[in-house]
């Protein structure tokens, strides 16, 4: 019995070595020799740079719209001669395009497209108002007008529903 006792201490002390050893040894770094630098993240509607404050922000928009299960990416920017806020230019899904327009409040974006058509946001009588193709459809909340394009019917339901399901809003506070 005391030759198995003292096999065994002498493994349990080797293992407690074995875990215990290297403990004062900088952790191991690529073969450069260097640990890589940190790679910034895209801001998120958490970070103070994406304020929620009832108002609509590319963060946001482009938050809502990976939540609702469509990959986002920007394209480019619009200038459309009806509207003096220029577009920001997404692809949504694999097809289809949207565009974004940002105005400080609402009644801003009220006031830049009273003279358009609603549902399309061109000029009475024309079908496609200087857009990059005919609108499907418009969606406003608060202060953001987006314009779908080549959307299909679940992917404008999607969309609609991720926008008019209101700004991101701050904490509310609790009554005491």
């Amino acid at each position: 019995m005391p030759r198995v006792r003292g096999a065994f201490c002498w493994w349990a002390a080797l293992l407690v070595a074995a875990a215990c050893g290297g403990a004062d040894r900088p952790p191991s770094t690529s073969a450069g020799g260097s640990a890589l630098p940190p790679v910034p993240r895209p801001v998120t509607p958490s970070d103070s740079a994406c304020p929620r404050d009832g108002l609509w922000r590319v963060c946001h928009l482009e938050d809502r719209i990976n939540k609702a299960g469509m990959g986002i990416k920007v394209l480019d920017t619009l200038r459309v001669a009806t509207v003096d806020q220029p577009a920001i230019h997404y692809r949504i899904g694999k097809t289809a395009t949207l565009a974004a327009l940002f105005f400080p409040d609402s009644a801003a974006g009220q006031a830049a497209t009273v003279a358009l058509d609603p549902r399309t946001l061109t000029p009475p009588g024309d079908t496609l108002g200087g857009w990059p193709a005919r609108p499907v459809e418009v969606v406003r909340s608060a202060n953001l007008i987006a314009v779908l394009f080549g959307v299909s019917e679940t992917q404008a339901e999607r969309v609609r529903l991720a926008i008019t399901a209101g700004a991101p809003q701050g904490a509310s506070s609790k009554a005491p």
